[in-house]
């Protein structure tokens, strides 16, 4: 499972080209070659200009898809065109070598509650691979952007059965309330679900919750966020990062560092569950 993890290294890159929404200002000869492979099964070739996004306050925000269009060029000296978010699969990115440098995939997306109980959600996001195995994590860093100083808000993650068409989110944010229960209590429901068709791993998940109501294992897991979140600040300082380059690299540990305990997690599926 190490070895599949160095997909973050290359996934830190694709999270940062697609965090880029579409300003029309992007030099022409520096856009790269795209596929785009639509829901129908065709693909649309062309170069990548960027894409729309929605705006709107919470809660509603959270309940839009979020990307709205794929904007592109059928050539670097075309006009752009658009593609809708709902008609697209998946985007791959290519360099001079026609090798994949980025992709990200649509995910659509069911919500677990405290209770273990499903619904589908309204929404869909589109998000890169990170760990590919018999559960599959996907995500990226969101950041909270005024004018030009940029924060890291936090790290949202997807998790899919490999025999599954859909994903759910061990932390759901948009789920968030007085009532919903503890983020704990979701992220094991969140789990249970994904390996649902594995008695073993449900053995284990009963384990695993029954060490998350321990004091000192909580503590221990809240003290290594915050010992992250400090090593961040003080190599942003030592190297003389600015504001927005040590928010990007207290994102880039965090997210190294919510893959590693989701792995875990699914080591034990792996091992538990050969078929």
């Amino acid at each position: 499972m190490k070895s599949k993890f160095l997909l973050i290294l290359f996934c830190m890159t694709c999270v940062k080209l697609f965090s880029q929404s579409y300003y029309g200002k992007h030099n022409v000869k520096d856009l790269p070659k795209a596929e785009f492979l639509l829901a129908d099964g065709s693909k649309v070739s062309g170069f990548f200009v960027g894409f729309t996004y929605p705006n709107g306050t919470y809660p509603d925000f959270f309940n839009k898809n979020d990307i709205y269009n794929f904007i592109y060029k059928k050539a670097k000296t075309s006009e752009d065109e658009k593609l809708g978010a709902n008609d697209v699969k998946s985007v791959k990115i290519y360099d001079e070598h026609d090798d994949v440098i980025n992709a990200i995939e649509r995910l659509d997306m069911k919500y677990v509650d405290k209770d273990g109980h499903v619904s589908d959600k309204k929404k869909r996001s589109f998000q890169p691979l990170l760990y590919d195995g018999k559960i599959q994590i996907y995500g990226s860093n969101l950041k909270m952007c005024s004018t030009a100083i940029c924060n890291y808000a936090y790290s949202q993650l997807y998790i899919r059965n490999a025999k599954d068409d859909f994903a759910v989110m061990p932390v759901d944010y948009d789920k968030l309330g007085l009532f919903a229960g503890s983020l704990y209590e979701k992220m094991v429901e969140a789990f249970r679900y994904a390996g649902r068709d594995c008695p073993e791993f449900q053995k284990y998940m009963d384990t695993f919750e029954a060490k998350l109501e321990d004091k000192d294992f909580k503590k221990t897991i809240n003290t290594k966020f915050k010992d992250i979140r400090k090593k961040a600040f003080d190599e942003g300082k030592k190297n003389k990062l600015d504001h927005n380059a040590t928010q990007d690299l207290l994102g880039d540990y965090m997210l190294e560092a919510y893959l590693e305990f989701y792995g875990g997690i699914i080591r034990e599926y792996e091992k538990n569950c050969p078929y």
